[in-house]
This record gives structure tokens, sequence and C-alpha cells, in this order.
């Protein structure tokens, strides 16, 4: 099955949606190197809003040898000269000129004790060739020293609208006939997030030749349901085409499921040799998945699912016959948490903005928090202040 986030994956610079100022930056950047003010772009912003496949949109349209590392692999200081560092002095073997894209720089491990970040910064002043950088937070503490030598380009959420304007495009692509409020609820669910909407539309439309609202609905009420069935079958059964016949069904990123079982495996599986293997068998899954983020080798998806899902299943010697309830995974909570306190922070921003007369940037960081420790403090005071703010019908 090829997925269609790689099958329509943009191939020039303006087929990247919401973005259009961030490539035009990108495309000055790259053009002009070596004679700009910064030698490295910083691209910061949430997941699937175009910043990697813009960067390989840019590289196709200028017929630049695109050469991508993963900043996960960039380990330590010695890592980084090594890999990055000859990329960023040696010519392409193609002839071409290269672009050099280190992602999810936000991810690098150790770097704080290993001078990661400060290799880079070498590399970026010595580099032959333009690079540029990924971060969902460009604003950790460990980057402030790099973001010195670069340009910061952010890459805000892509608007509903538009993220429904390419699922049309699709569905018509592959004959796929909707409903229009079909299509609304999965762009308001994907949060800004083309790639999640992407995903979420093939998973909705497999075996159906059209889309509907009540089956988006249905589908919603199921996600959840589907990983606990999903979860059973792990930790009760020793069935192993049956758990990869119903994770297919399942629509979180198998990422999502190694943090699914992780988070509740020590509740299914007691003694120590369970334990150990099926610890095991995730670090190999993850380490699959670091190998298709670094190469984009797609086809190692399946080694990951079958040693996160199928090791973890066999790890045991016999089922637990007690009742577990599962867990949401922490990390993905506390990802949620946060968001769903930014959206509301970024909504009371927009409403002061009208009798503050300051702007939604400036509110988010100087009134916030002032309001946020109110609201901890003095609920009614902060409810009083709710109803001052809200602009007037």
């Amino acid at each position: 099955m090829e997925y269609w986030t790689h099958k329509y994956t943009p191939k020039k610079a303006t087929d990247v949606i919401g973005q259009f100022e961030n490539l035009k930056k990108m495309y000055i950047f790259v053009s002009q190197f070596p004679r700009v003010r910064k030698r490295a772009i910083l691209m910061h912003g949430g997941s699937g809003v175009g910043k990697t496949s813009g960067a390989y949109a840019l590289a196709n349209e200028l017929n630049l040898e695109l050469v991508e590392l993963n900043a996960s692999d960039l380990r330590n200081e010695q890592a980084v000269i090594d890999v990055l560092g000859s990329a960023a002095k040696q010519a392409s073997l193609f002839g071409n000129k290269k672009l050099i894209l280190v992602d999810e720089i936000d991810g690098m491990y150790g770097v704080k004790d290993r001078g990661g970040v400060g290799a880079v910064i070498d590399v970026i002043k010595e580099s032959k060739y333009p690079i540029i950088i990924t971060a969902n937070n460009a604003f950790q503490s460990k980057l402030k020293t790099l973001r010195k030598y670069c340009d910061l380009i952010e890459f805000k959420p892509i608007p509903d609208m538009m993220i429904i304007s390419r699922l049309k495009q699709i569905c018509e692509a592959e004959g796929i006939a909707y409903d229009e409020a079909a299509l609304r609820k999965l762009a308001g669910s994907a949060d800004g997030d083309l790639r999640s909407a992407i995903n979420d539309l093939q998973i909705m439309s497999e075996g159906r030749s059209k889309l509907t609202l009540e089956d988006i609905k249905l589908w919603g009420r199921e996600r959840e349901e589907n990983i606990m069935n999903l979860l059973k079958l792990v930790y009760k059964s020793f069935d192993a085409d049956l758990v990869l016949t119903t994770s297919n069904y399942v629509s979180d990123d198998i990422s999502n499921l190694l943090l699914w079982l992780d988070e509740n495996l020590e509740n299914e599986y007691s003694k120590k040799d369970e334990i150990s293997y099926a610890y095991n068998m995730l670090a190999e899954a993850d380490r699959f998945l670091a190998r298709i983020r670094l190469r984009q080798h797609w086809r190692f998806l399946i080694y990951a699912r079958i040693l996160s899902l199928v090791g973890v299943q066999q790890a045991k010697n016999t089922p637990n016959p007690k009742f577990v309830s599962y867990k949401y995974p922490g990390v993905l909570l506390s990802i949620f948490q946060r968001a769903a306190k930014r959206k509301k922070m970024q909504v009371i921003s927009e409403l002061a903005t009208q009798k503050l007369h300051s702007s939604v940037d400036r509110l988010t960081k100087d009134f916030w928090p002032y309001f946020d420790f109110i609201q901890q403090r003095n609920p009614e005071y902060a409810e009083g202040l709710l109803e001052y703010i809200e602009p007037v019908d």
C-alpha cells in the first residue's frame, strides 16, 4: 500500500500549501547562498505543516541534491563532524549543487553534555552548501546559541480551508465521493497538521466509495476502542496474524502505539524475562523507526510493526488472567494537555486584543502568565476579567 502522504507529496514549492512567504524566504536563501546574512535557516513549527516537504520540494524544483540527516542520529560532537561535516564539505556525487537538511534538531540526544549543537554551529560556519534545519520548538535552551547563526522561519498551522481544499483534490484523484461536512470534520480534527489529515483520510476511505459525516463520527468514537482491543490482543493472546490485521484498523501512528505498549507493559507482565524481552523488542522497533526518519526507507515499517506488536505479544509465557485497565500514555497526555492550554491561551489573547489594544503575541507573552496565576488563585476574579475582555456583539 502506498501512503498518500508520499504519493501526493509536493513536487515544487508552490505545491506546499499555506506557507507561501516561508517558501519564498527559503528560495532566496538557497539561490543566493553563500551571499546571505546568516549561513543557515532554522525552520520551526508543529508536525505536518510543510517544513520537511518544503525543503524537498525546493530541492526538486532547483535541481539540487538533497542530503537529509536526522538529528537523532547525530548523538555527539564526533558524529556531527563525521556525518554532517562530511556532507557539508564533499562535492555531490552527481555534479549537482547540494542542499543539506538537518531534521528535528530539537531531538538530538545528549547535545547539552557532548557538544553536538556546538559542532553543528562549526559545520554551519564552514559549509560549502546551504543548510536548512528543522525543529518543532526552536526556543529550547540548548538551541540558544544555534539561533544566533540561523535565520528563523516559523511554519504556522495550516488553515482548515486549505486542508479541506487539498483533501478534495486527493478525493477527486482517488475517485472517492465525499460529503463536504466530512472533510471539514477531518480538517478540524487535524489541528493544522496536513499530514495527519491526509493519513486520516486514507484510513477512512479504505473500502469506501463515498465518505460521509456519519462515517467520521463513528470513526472518532471507535479510535480509542480499537486501541484498547489491540492492546488486549497483544497482552492476552498469541495470535500474531490477528494482531497485525487488527493494527491495520487502528489509525494511531506506530510511534504512538509503542508508547501505549510501553505505558501498560509492566501492568500485564510480571516476570523479569518477559519484561526484558518485551522492552528489547520495543527498542528494536524504535531503532527501525529511527532508520525510517533518517533515510525515508518506508519498507522498514513492517519490521517496526512486527517487532513491537508481535514481539511484545510473544514475550509472555502465559497471559495475565487478571483484568487490566489500560492507561493512556503519559507522554501523549502531557502533549494534549499542553496543546489544549496553548489553544485556550490563543483564544483569550485574541479576545483581549480588542479591549487591551495590543497584539496577540504580546498578550500571549505578557498577559497570559498573570491571568493563569489569577485563575488558579481567584477563579471568580478571572471570570470577571474574561467578561470584560470579551467583545460585545
